[in-house]
C-alpha cells in the first residue's frame, strides 16, 4: 500500500509531504495506482520548482524505489508561501482522488508537526 503522509502546523499549514510503499495493484511497470501516485509527486515537486523556482529538499530512496519526502522551505514571503500551500493543496485532492477509487492500494494520513497523527 502507498501512504501518502502530510505534515502540518496547527493552521493546516503543510511544511513537509512523503510518499512511501508499493501499491501492488499490479505487477511493476502495470500498476496504475503506483504510476498515479508516482505522476502526482514529482508533478507538484515540479510544480513548485516551474512555478515558483523554489528547490525544495528532497529525500528518496536509492533502490526500490517507494519513498520521497519533500521538506518544504519555511522562510518565504507570505505571497509565495501561499501560492506554494496552493500546490500542495491541489496535490492532496489529486490524492484524495485516488483514495476514492483505489482505497485499498492507496491512502492519506496527517501528521500534526509537534503532535501526532490526526
Amino acid at each position: 500500500m502507498i501512504t501518502v503522509k502530510i505534515h502540518h502546523d496547527e493552521n493546516r499549514h503543510v511544511s513537509a509531504f512523503e510518499f512511501s510503499g508499493h501499491a501492488e495493484y499490479d505487477q511493476s511497470g502495470k500498476d496504475l495506482v503506483c504510476a498515479g501516485a508516482s505522476t502526482i509527486a514529482i508533478g507538484t515537486v515540479n510544480a513548485i520548482y516551474a512555478l515558483l523556482q523554489i528547490e525544495p529538499k528532497i529525500e528518496q530512496a536509492t533502490e526500490g524505489g517507494g519513498y520521497l519526502r519533500v521538506d518544504l522551505p519555511t522562510d518565504l514571503d507570505s505571497d509565495v508561501d501561499a501560492k506554494l500551500q496552493l500546490i500542495v493543496q491541489v496535490m492532496t485532492a489529486q490524492i484524495y482522488s485516488m483514495v476514492e477509487s483505489y482505497g485499498q492500494y492507496i491512502r492519506i494520513n496527517y501528521n500534526l508537526v509537534g503532535g501526532g497523527t490526526e
